[in-house]
């Protein structure tokens, strides 16, 4: 059951071209956040906003502000920067080919450009078992295609379109994870026959007791081909396994070599120097994070979706946001026994997950001190005014509306010390039934919480310690699943999910981790890091399986005030320490 080796091999063999000074973001994974991150800490730059991605714009703000005080900067520090900015700002003299094509004119006041850039990402991984049947390899190969430009001083536009050869085999535990029963079936009589089971009075014909209603499980895979919470999926809807390519070849998760790809595109628009930025598109997103990937509201693993979102920097130590987009159903027919109604293997549990998401957050920032307070709400798909207007609290509003949907709320607080780092605290509040109930407890005290603490290291270009504790708590991210509402005649999942994943933290709930990473950078082009996670999960598997261990949990509206939960006291956990080495070789063009 342990796993003994992992190995994991990235190449990346991407052109790198450089652009006008426009408002298109920076991709999430770009380590120019570090940078940044730890050049605010270090009190070389100013603060930007805790929605990412950052536009280009924005970035090369910061790195200017970061250059003016070249003294307090290694010539590591000082080399990278300077040759981030020159790619960004300064693009390589190419003729144009199958790999590169740009044009643009020269007007300052009227600036149009359109860029096309080819580019090539592989990664294989691997994990060795003291089981053999458990080791499993995995692999990508991404072509990529980027269109991008700029259509006057304000408005900015990108498109990337990829094709995912991949094999990324999950091995199926036996055991599937009962996660409810059937609570929406109803009797002949139309009784609620699962309440009536549960409180013992329903006799069925008057003398011979009801059997137990249906239990609602889903299977439990497992990726050994990672570490451990650690792949995320690139390629969205469904996959063409080699094996058939045919429209019966359409599957959910590539067991076997198959092909699939995506397409993401944002247009952004930025007036009055910043001061307010209107961007729409398909792309990764990250809010409220108090170091890089450490979010609890959207963090930067979550699968991308279709959203709108504003930006208001009202004043340098003000700013407010606000997002609204449509999330997307998991294709995902692998998890599936029997958890939804009206046999799931019909093809329409797609109708189960049209939802939609709003967030907003304001934010206060100033030298020493911290503070960000939000709300966000999953909702069945419908035109709603309400959470897309941002000056109305969504928790107060969805009272108004019967109820009905998963809403949230989150704050942040971080105390900054300069030139040696911060200290912070996260709480994002699922759901909280009155002050009587005990919050470890009781089961609708759905919540996590973080605390974490960034130490700079003064010796070494960009370097730091990052440390923090995670909590998420049982049946966080879950929601009590709706069986019609005033919209839909259905069944309807809430959960904080997109595209099967997490919208929030990547670990799921009933589970903590205490995580340590070192980094630093010794060349221009080189990053090192050291990470160890040790995580605790609450068991989906297995004769001691924890109640609200899974995304796909769910509490009866029957007698869920009475229930109880009781974190690493029930039921098996699965204990893991994780252990992590890298370095980072960037290159710049083929």
């Amino acid at each position: 059951m342990k796993r003994l080796i992992s190995l994991m091999l990235f190449i990346s063999l991407c052109t790198f071209s450089g652009f006008a000074q426009n408002n298109n973001n920076v991709d999430l994974s770009d380590e120019i956040y570090q940078i940044i991150e730890i050049a605010q800490l270090k009190g070389l730059c100013g603060y930007i906003q805790g929605t990412k991605p950052y536009t280009q714009k924005q970035v090369l703000k910061a790195i200017d502000e970061i250059l003016s005080n070249e003294e307090n900067l290694f010539e590591t520090e000082k080399t990278f920067l300077q040759e981030y900015k020159d790619n960004l700002t300064t693009p390589k003299e190419v003729k144009n080919n199958l790999l590169h094509f740009r044009i643009k004119n020269k007007t300052t006041e009227q600036p149009f450009s359109f860029n096309y850039d080819f580019g090539l990402e592989t990664s294989a991984s691997g994990g060795v078992y003291n089981l053999l049947e458990r080791s499993q390899w995995g692999f990508d190969i991404i072509p990529s295609f980027n269109f991008n430009g700029d259509f006057s001083k304000y408005v900015s536009y990108e498109i990337t379109g990829f094709i995912d050869l991949t094999q990324m085999p999950l091995y199926h535990i036996a055991d599937d994870y009962f996660i409810g029963y059937s609570w929406y079936e109803r009797g002949p009589n139309g009784e609620n026959i699962t309440d009536d089971y549960l409180d013992g009075e329903y006799k069925g014909d008057g003398v011979t007791p009801l059997d137990e209603p249906r239990r609602r499980t889903i299977k439990i895979f497992q990726n050994n081909s990672y570490l451990p919470y650690s792949y995320t999926k690139k390629w969205s809807g469904q996959m063409y396994l080699f094996s058939d390519m045919t429209a019966s070849g359409l599957e959910g998760w590539p067991q076997t070599i198959g092909v699939s790809g995506g397409i993401l595109g944002e247009v952004n628009l930025s007036l009055f120097d910043d001061r307010f930025i209107m961007s729409m598109g398909r792309f990764n997103r990250e809010w409220a994070a108090m170091d890089t990937g450490s979010s609890l509201v959207l963090n930067a693993k979550a699968h991308p979706f279709m959203a709108l979102n504003f930006q208001f920097n009202i004043l340098p130590f003000v700013k407010y946001s606000s997002l609204i987009g449509g999330l997307e159903y998991p294709n995902q027919d692998y998890i599936n026994e029997n958890s939804w109604p009206d046999k799931i293997y019909t093809g329409d549990e797609a109708k189960y997950f049209q939802n939609a998401y709003a967030i907003n957050m304001i934010e206060l920032d100033f030298k020493y001190f911290h503070f960000d307070f939000g709300g966000r709400t999953v909702f069945p798909k419908r035109f709603e005014l309400g959470y897309m207007f941002p000056l109305i609290n969504m928790v107060e509003y969805q009272n108004h509306l019967g109820d009905y949907d998963n809403t949230a709320l989150f704050g942040d607080i971080k105390v900054k010390i300069p030139e040696y780092g911060s200290i912070w605290a996260s709480l994002f509040l699922d759901e909280l039934n009155g002050l009587n109930n005990n919050p470890f407890t009781a089961t609708r005290a759905m919540y996590a919480g973080q605390l974490g603490t960034k130490i700079l290291f003064p010796w070494l270009p960009f370097a730091n310690i990052s440390m923090r504790y995670t909590k998420i708590e049982p049946y966080c991210y879950t929601h009590q699943a709706i069986n019609y509402t005033p919209w839909y005649d259905h069944y309807i999942i809430e959960n904080y999910t997109n595209n099967g994943e997490s919208l929030g933290y990547y670990l799921p709930p009933n589970s903590d981790e205490f995580f340590f990473k070192f980094e630093a950078k010794p060349k221009a082009n080189l990053n090192t890091s050291l990470q160890y996670q040790f995580i605790r999960h609450g068991a989906e598997y297995g004769s001691q399986q924890v109640p609200g261990s899974s995304l796909y949990s769910e509490l009866s509206p029957y007698n869920r005030d009475e229930l109880k939960k009781y974190f690493l006291r029930d039921g098996a956990y699965n204990w893991m320490h994780i252990i992590s080495l890298s370095a980072d070789i960037q290159s710049k063009t083929i």
